[in-house]
């Protein structure tokens, strides 16, 4: 593809005059109508796309936010019956410099990018982003408004959903005058009004890898909090419609499974197993989508973290599902809704042990249970009201014990469940919202049902600079012949745009709030007011790219009783070099004895917490370079002789080549004289409490993961991830916890040592072999110990490690992506 300059030149000039200025200062591009057939081959030599209109001088946001972007762009939108086209050539002066990593489907490596931003109905809050790379990698994903944490002390961003998948067609091209990108979107990709003539929000970026230049055509200001809302206008979209959206995805997956055990009987066991299921995609309206998924199988999600977890808390786990993290956007806001509820642990699991009878034995008790079915519908009408439905069903499960004489009996751990989710959530003026949300969880027979009902809003004015959001949530647990009820709710004000930027807020869950039966809640019991101030400078000064600073504080009181618990102060500031090196500090402070009333497990009573500070730091290297490192350190000393905690973390990266990437994350944590709970005991001097013992204990962790990716083609990708979790608690004396919360003397002195190693490996070949359709192979290994190993430190532990018991699985899964609007054409 060769143009001289005067060609060149000429296109600039057209895109100035094509390229219209909106009223309210949103770039225009019209759209154009086409009849012609076009060829996704990246290049763009149909005659229609030099009559198109033309999207041009980009404007950065880093690292010179409001500068000129360094390398010219020409974007061309043309559309026909059954979806967009985006035409982009993207200039460089020095083509063979584009930096070009190839990577697998929805990862973004050392490479340069082009992305198309749509959002269709204009509401600044919902979108969808499409990217390619010149070696032809996709990222697809969803842009939704991420609503704040549990703590409430979160502003309102935006958020990315990069589980959301959709089938569109694209081709990328490296030439002598830089890169293009053709991309077809089809319309079933997209949701949009029913109006014959149709505006949307658009907007277009590029990231220059080699200058970490990211510009867009409609400009971004770093300081302004929010994306969408600084999307220029696409018109000239008249009598477009919906296509039938019908689409599924049946599926296939043979296993075979082996443990070993070198000390069981037999050492080496063997199973197989089968499972087909299918997804199915439906659009009901023009605005609405039916997701479902029968019989599913998630072979191919990654292994969880398992950890030794000391605290009074559950410990949480991410998603790694596709279906429960594909589109799920409604159904989060609000914080209440878990999806690792839905096929977890079931409910009496542990509580099995206590139902052994003598000489009876544990055969099996699963530590899942089994998910039958799950369908959400979600979309949004013109006028910005957003509706979604969720509900998944999971079987009931059992327990296995045998007796001496060889009978075996079951022992029901988790009935039939169906969970629920509601929402309705409403797009308001000036980017803001307000959302309704119902979840239920029923179970069959005696056991209790439960309902969370909430309301969350976000108000802002109408230059987006100051912001009102909150939220207000009833739980209610159903048990014969009694109801609990518990609430929590937050409110924040504050300025979310600009330079200086802070706000003050109030959050409070009472003693009986619990949302956790399909959400997902560490502690109830609570008050706080937190208050917030930030600086960002996003334009370069002196030898600095960007840099900022801030302070959070915190006071907290338990909701029942109305007592006193915590102040914290929070200070960190960071700071991006020209060299982009980026560096960070921060501290944590808690300068009077604060009152832990979780960790000793008891209610009512509390462990009288030190005077403590916490100092921490951070430092990237440049991400472009083959090698870069990452790392973190922080130590917390406490108002105790000879206590305190000291981690640090360590991840290199070299990137052998464009196709092979290595990394690995080292981490390693020492405390000293760390105290926490440690037992139980039964009352004594004719008290009808149990004691509470607390120990002082010396803990070591060291967690090892090393990733291993090779991308064959944009379609073809291998992965290894490898992770090895290890943790040693010693116990250095025991205490018996007093009415006032100090540590007293006790004569317990059983041994509450640990030893924990957890070892995955997960390792996975797909290779997509036609739009939408994938092939997996996958090897997983798994080895979970608890208890004494040989040795007792970390490389004894490792050299020991396998002679615990191990799990390894093998699999194969196909799944085949059939559309029923690409069949009919067919």
């Amino acid at each position: 593809m060769k143009r001289n300059a005067f060609v060149t030149m000429l296109l600039l000039l057209a895109a100035i005059a094509l390229t219209a200025q909106s009223p309210d200062n949103k770039r225009l591009l019209t759209a154009q109508r086409i009849s012609e057939r076009i060829t996704v081959d990246g290049v763009l030599n149909e005659p229609v796309w030099a009559e198109a209109a033309v999207a041009s001088d980009f404007v950065q946001t880093a690292p010179f936010p409001g500068a000129a972007s360094a390398m010219p762009v020409q974007i061309k939108v043309i559309y026909d019956n059954s979806g967009l086209y985006i035409g982009a050539t993207l200039f460089d002066s020095r083509p063979d410099s584009i930096l070009n990593e190839l990577t697998q489907r929805d990862r973004l490596g050392n490479s340069d990018v082009f992305g198309v931003f749509i959002d269709s109905y204009r509401d600044g809050l919902n979108g969808f982003a499409f990217l390619v790379t010149p070696a032809g990698v996709q990222v697809d994903l969803k842009i939704t408004p991420l609503q704040n944490n549990n703590n409430g002390n979160q502003i309102v961003t935006s958020g990315e959903d990069i589980g959301w998948d959709a089938v569109w067609f694209s081709k990328c091209v490296l030439h002598d005058q830089g890169w293009t990108a053709e991309i077809h979107i089809p319309f079933a990709a997209l949701r949009f009004p029913k109006t014959e003539q149709q505006t949307w929000h658009i907007n277009f970026g590029r990231m220059i890898r080699r200058y970490n230049e990211m510009s867009f055509w409609n400009t971004i200001d770093p300081q302004i909090n929010g994306f969408l809302i600084q999307s220029g206008l696409l018109n000239g979209l008249e009598n477009i419609k919906a296509p039938l959206r019908l689409q599924a995805t049946p599926f296939l997956a043979v296993y075979g499974l082996h443990h070993h055990d070198k000390n069981g009987t037999p050492k080496d066991s063997y199973g197989r197993s089968f499972n087909g299921g299918m997804d199915v995609k439906y659009g009901i309206s023009d605005a609405f989508t039916l997701d479902m998924t029968l019989i599913p199988d998630f072979g191919e999600a990654q292994s969880d973290n398992q950890i030794l977890n000391l605290s009074p808390f559950e410990v949480q786990f991410n998603e790694n599902r596709q279906f429960f993290t594909e589109g799920t956007e409604l159904f989060n806001k609000g914080g209440i809704f878990y999806s690792r509820r839905i096929g977890g642990q079931p409910l009496h699991y542990g509580k099995v042990y206590d139902q052994i009878g003598e000489g009876e034995t544990l055969v099996s008790n699963p530590q899942q249970s089994k998910l039958f079915n799950a369908a959400k519908v979600s979309g949004r009408t013109a006028n910005g009201l957003g509706l979604g439905l969720f509900n998944a069903t999971s079987g009931r499960s059992t327990a296995v014990v045998r007796g001496t004489d060889g009978t075996e009996r079951e022992i029901e751990t988790d009935p039939l469940t169906n969970y629920t989710v509601l929402v309705a959530d409403k797009n308001l003026k000036n980017n803001s919202f307000a959302t309704l949300i119902n979840t239920t969880v029923w179970r069959s027979g005696q056991d209790y049902d439960a309902n969370v009902t909430g309301a969350v809003f976000d108000f802002r004015n109408k230059t987006n600079t100051y912001g009102l959001r909150g939220k207000g949530v009833v739980s209610q647990l159903y048990r014969p012949g009694d109801t609990e009820l518990g609430h929590t709710f937050n409110i924040g004000v504050g300025k979310i745009s600009g330079q200086w930027q802070g706000g003050i807020s109030y959050n409070e869950e009472s003693d009986k709030y619990n949302p956790n039966d399909l959400g997902f809640l560490f502690n109830n019991n609570e008050r706080s007011v937190g208050t917030e101030l930030r600086f960002n400078q996003y334009k370069p000064f002196g030898k600095f790219n960007s840099a900022g600073a801030g302070m959070y504080l915190s006071y907290s009181r338990l909701y029942n009783p109305n007592v006193f618990t915590n102040f914290g102060a929070n200070f960190w500031a960071w700071v991006q070099t020209k060299s982009f090196w980026n560096f960070e500090m921060w501290s944590y402070h808690e300068p009077m004895r604060t009152f832990d009333y979780f960790e000793a497990r008891t209610t009512g009573r509390y462990y009288h917490f030190p005077t403590n500070n916490n100092v921490g730091f951070w430092t990237g290297s440049d991400n472009r370079k083959q090698i870069r490192i990452s790392f973190n350190t922080n130590f917390r000393t406490y108002g105790e002789d000879g206590r305190f905690r000291w981690n640090v973390n360590f991840s290199p990266r070299y990137r052998v080549n464009d196709k092979l990437t290595l990394s690995t994350n080292t981490y390693y944590g020492r405390f000293r004289y760390d105290v926490g709970f440690a037992a139980k005991t039964d009352p004594v001097n004719g008290g009808t409490q149990p004691e509470v013992i607390f120990g002082k204990r010396h803990i070591e962790t060291v967690e090892n993961i090393f990733n291993a990716s090779y991308t064959f083609n944009p379609n073809t990708a291998l992965t290894l991830r490898a992770r090895h979790y290890w943790t040693s608690v010693h116990y250095q004396s025991f205490h018996l916890l007093t009415e006032k919360g100090e540590l007293g003397e006790t004569n317990f002195n059983e041994s509450r040592d640990a030893n924990f190693n957890a070892f995955n490996v997960d390792m996975i070949f797909r290779w997509r072999f036609a739009p939408g359709s994938d092939l997996f192979v996958i090897w997983k290994n798994s080895v979970l110990h608890s208890g004494s190993l040989a040795g007792e430190n970390y490389f004894s532990n490792w050299d020991n490690l396998f002679e615990a018991p191990q799990d390894n699985s093998l699999s194969v899964k196909m799944i085949y992506f059939l559309d029923y609007q690409s069949f009919m054409q067919k």
